[in-house]
Formats: C-alpha cells, structure tokens, sequence
C-alpha cells in the first residue's frame, strides 16, 4: 500500500481505495465471456469517486470504453491524457457537437436534428465522429423508440461523415421486474437480429449495466456497462452471495471540539436531542453543505475509537454533532469514520443509505467537492 497523502488542510475527506476498484473490475470480468468488453462508467464524477484518477485506473485495467453523462465529464478525461474511448450516454444540444468531435468523444444518437449537426461539424473539422444510437426499448427517456429505431440505423449507417460504431438500450426494472425486463430484452434482440439481416454490422452492442451483468448473462453482447459495481457497492442485496467487493470509498473527518455536557441541555437547531445523563460531545466538521445529509439527525452512526456512536441532534451546514460519552480516552483530533471500516466496526455506506431512505448511489455522488478525496494504492 501506498502512503495516502494529504493535499488539503481541511480534516474531513473522502478515502478511495483504488486496488479497491482494480479487485472490483477483475470481479466483473469473471462474469463474462473472454469475448465481451467493459464499458466502466465514470459519470457523475466516477459515482463520487473522481473521474480523473478512475478512468486512469480503469484505463490502465484496459477497459474497451468509459461512459460519461456529459461532455464536459468526457473532456475531464481527455485532461487526464487518456486515449480510451469516452461514451456521453446522455444526448447533447448542438453546441456540444464541435467540441465533443474536436476531442474525438463518442456521442449517443437518438435524433435526425442531432445526425445534421454532426454532419455539419464532421464537413467543417474534417473529422468523421464516432456514434452509438440509443433504441428506448421501455425506459422512456433518451433514445429513438423501438419501432422506429431500423429505420433511424440505417439511415446513420449510410451516412459517410458519421461513424456507427455502436447500438445500446437501458433497462428500467432489471432487478425488480422479470416480465418487463424480458421484453424489453427480447425488443432490443430483434433489433439486433433485424440490422444482421440488412448487413448492417455494429462494433458495439450493449445493454446490460450493473444488475442485468449479474442477472441476465444473455443481456451481456459484446460490450457491459458496470457502474455501482466498480465502487464495491452491491445494487441487490443477494449479490452479495456470489462475490466478494470492496468498498472503494470511505468518508472520514476528525473531532474538532469535546465538550462537556450536563443532563437536560438540548443540542443543534430544533432542540431535537436532549441530554438525559452527564455525556460527552464531539463536535465534527461535516454537515450538509459536504453531501451528509440532514435526514442522518439522530439516525446515523459514527465510528470513533473503533467504537460506534450516535448522531446528536440536527445535521446542520458545516457542523455535526455526536455522543461520544463512556469512550475512554477520547480527545480532539481523534479520527471519525462516517463510511467504512475502523478496527471491528463498520458503517457500509448500504447502511447509511437504508437510513437515509434513499439508494447508495444517492450517497456517494451527493459527497460534495468540498470534501478532498484522497486516494491510496
């Protein structure tokens, strides 16, 4: 293991594991056929993570492609100096187009108004883009609608300035509804077999993201979309009896203040938490304003000296409070763990989720900026 190195000041950061991400991706791989390629998506700044040193690592791994939300996201690893192939999944307004082109980055294709503008800057760079068409088999969002979509490929396919490298759809209700899921399945391959007919070859046919991979096999094609996998965390919760992930991110702060605190003295906006006993409290420099959400008062829990301890009152903008009463030896500056791992105790941001009455992702992409993510291994 590396030496973890700090480059900010502030005592609260976010802790990323990135063997933890290279375990997780060599998960992944064990699923699927020698024949089918990774596509690790790396939107919303790699799911909280950083896009940046992510993409290097899943880079480095030899991943077939990344996939963004944005260009923006997508020039984020071109800064980086990666070559690898980048997939905005999301669809752009024109101006987009130039500088998506210009920094060779794939774009998702669902509309003729989109394939004109591409046309347009591929004449005035004299650089011929790279494009997936995304068929909305059920999702209702993106895409061109699946009775439409043969003839909407072959029109792309005969355009010469516009390269179809690849056709997709996304899932709906993958790890919920059986039924649907198969149809939608079923839609997309009779799509696939329709353009094997006309001649029409595609590089890329994709479909499965992170639960479809582990539940559907026949959804793999040649190319698989792992997003949430990636980062150790478990989108079902019977995954967890067919591998092993490691969690890629801890959230950690240190005590900036311990006070003393007699009995019946009310704590944080609202007078939510009243002291009943003599206790202890630790101030901590995480709130709201860093993505720890308000709905954690009086829920969560915290880790300090291999100990867990209670959320005192209300979460609020930059502060938080806990309970640290009958811990021996507790002092400022001792380490606190929001996520993760000290000694025997664990937080799993799955946990922190249930809480909060939200999903995991929810919890790692709503980790703010503010928080300096610190990366080891």
């Amino acid at each position: 293991m590396t030496e973890i190195v700090k480059t900010t000041h502030r005592p609260t950061w976010a802790e990323i594991d990135l063997a933890a991400v290279r375990h997780n991706l060599a998960c992944v791989r064990v699923f699927l056929r020698t024949d089918v390629g990774v596509m690790g998506i790396v939107k919303a700044d790699a799911y909280g993570h950083g896009i940046r040193r992510v993409s290097r690592v899943l880079s480095e791994e030899g991943v077939q492609y990344l996939g963004v939300a944005t260009v923006d996201e997508a020039l984020e690893v071109r800064d980086e100096g990666l070559d690898v192939p980048v997939l905005v999944m999301g669809s752009v307004l024109p101006e987009e187009v130039e500088p998506a082109v210009i920094n060779d980055v794939t774009l998702t294709l669902c509309d003729k108004a989109l394939l004109d503008k591409l046309i347009e800057v591929a004449q005035s760079t004299q650089k011929r883009p790279r494009v997936h068409v995304m068929v909305d088999t059920g999702m209702g969002r993106i895409g061109v609608w699946r009775e439409d979509a043969l003839a909407f490929i072959d029109a792309v396919h005969r355009e010469e300035w516009v390269e179809l490298e690849g056709v997709y759809t996304h899932f709906s209700s993958a790890g919920r509804d059986k039924e649907y899921t198969t149809s939608q399945i079923a839609s997309f391959e009779r799509i696939l077999g329709r353009l094997e007919e006309m001649g029409i070859d595609v590089k890329y046919r994709h479909a499965a993201n992170s639960i479809a991979l582990i539940d559907w096999e026949r959804t793999h094609l040649n190319l698989v979309r792992p997003g949430i996998l990636l980062y150790g965390i478990y989108p079902k919760r019977s995954f967890r009896d067919k591998f092993r992930l490691e969690p890629a991110m801890s959230l950690k702060t240190r005590i900036s203040f311990l006070k003393d605190v007699p009995p019946g003295r009310s704590l944080s906006y609202g007078r939510t938490y009243i002291t009943e006993s003599p206790t202890k409290i630790a101030t901590i420099p995480i709130g709201y304003a860093d993505g720890y959400g308000r709905i954690l008062s009086n829920k969560a829990q915290a880790i300090v000296r291999g100990v867990p301890v209670r959320v005192a009152g209300v979460v609020t903008m930059d502060q938080t409070l806990l309970n640290v009463g009958g811990i021996e030896g507790v002092a400022k500056g001792d380490e606190v763990v929001l996520i993760g791992r000290q000694g025997d105790a664990l937080i799993p941001v799955e946990k922190l989720a249930k809480l909060a009455g939200t999903i995991p992702y929810e919890i790692v992409t709503g980790i703010t900026k503010r928080v300096p993510r610190v990366y080891k291994n």
